[in-house]
């Protein structure tokens, strides 16, 4: 809980914002997660690393994570890979359309008389 605690003061989420602290701790008890501190902290860091440093988007992705019934950091770490390659994947897949020949010229009036 400490470290919970400390974290969010350190990472500029508030100092003075004990009801928003209060509902972030509800997840340690009131969550299907496996290791509930570790999730927190995990969805936390992510917070941070996007710059949204509010309980709101942190509650986000502990219900998106819930929802998909990953409960311990591995089962997340796990998704979160399979979600790049698959990424990845997709945007390996995109085309760019059909490659125009060497020497071709657009004639815009041609067939005009």
């Amino acid at each position: 809980m400490q470290e919970i605690v400390e974290f969010w003061d350190k990472s500029g989420f508030g100092f003075s914002n004990i009801n928003e602290k209060q509902q972030l701790l509800a997840w340690l008890d009131d969550s299907s997660f496996l290791q509930p501190k570790e999730v927190i902290l995990k969805a936390m860091n992510i917070a941070c690393a996007n710059n949204k440093r509010r309980l709101s988007y942190v509650v986000g992705i502990l219900k998106n994570w819930e929802n998909e019934s990953l409960l311990t950091e591995e089962e997340i770490d796990s998704y979160h890979e399979n979600q790049k390659s698959v990424s990845k994947h997709k945007q390996s897949a995109i085309s760019t359309g059909r490659q125009i020949p060497r020497g071709f010229e657009l004639d815009l009036t041609a067939g005009e008389e």
